[in-house]
């Protein structure tokens, strides 16, 4: 007995364009994919009480955009320092959608941390320091941002952008994410943020 298989008439272009055949056959040698893990080590008159495990990281269109431009397009580098590490007080996710507009200062939804929050470093930032890589992978691992605290406040999680203020409101937010545990911090506790950033094909 022969069975005939009937063809959807609406498959037959895409079943005959070869291209689109050999990019659904490639597909995951043909991607390109940013992963990112973060983690935060809490300590407390010099000693380490909470060692954050890593967690998924979540990249922004804002990020992934100006990354493609930087790479593919003419867009230059903003800084000497292109990415900056922030921490913040709200209980959010981050989440693609979001813009620098999300940090913005404490006014932002996520609730940057500011000046009256941590005694260093003063007034911007701290850098997100790492080295040349020859893997697809790199990381501050070497140079933690740190913020050595001043207020009794629960930080919720840390992202990267591309100013340094702490108030901006412009730029690129890369992307953020909230801390597998929140940590609640006082006087003097610090807080070591480290990134890895992946880029894949899969």
């Amino acid at each position: 007995m022969n069975i005939i298989h009937k063809v959807d008439p609406l498959i037959v272009p895409f079943r005959d364009d070869r291209n689109l055949v050999y990019a659904v056959k490639h597909l995951a040698e043909s991607g390109l994919n940013f992963h990112g893990e973060a983690k935060v080590d809490h300590y407390r008159d010099g000693k380490l009480i909470y060692a954050g495990p890593f967690g998924g990281n979540t990249f922004t269109t804002e990020g992934l955009a100006y990354l493609l431009n930087v790479m593919f397009f003419t867009t230059s580098k903003t800084g000497a320092a292109i990415f900056y590490v922030g921490i913040f007080k709200n209980n959010v996710t981050p989440a693609v959608g979001n813009t620098i507009a999300a940090c913005g200062g404490a006014a932002g939804t996520y609730g940057e941390c500011q000046d009256a929050d941590y005694d260093s470093p003063a007034t911007n930032k701290p850098s997100y320091t790492t080295v040349s890589t020859a893997t697809a992978s790199c990381t501050n691992a070497a140079a933690p941002a740190s913020f050595t605290m001043l207020a009794s406040i629960t930080v919720y999680g840390a992202f990267l952008s591309t100013v340094a203020a702490k108030t901006a409101t412009t730029g690129y937010l890369m992307c953020g994410k909230a801390f597998t545990a929140s940590r609640a911090v006082i006087d003097n506790d610090v807080l070591a943020c480290t990134y890895v950033i992946s880029a894949t094909t899969s």
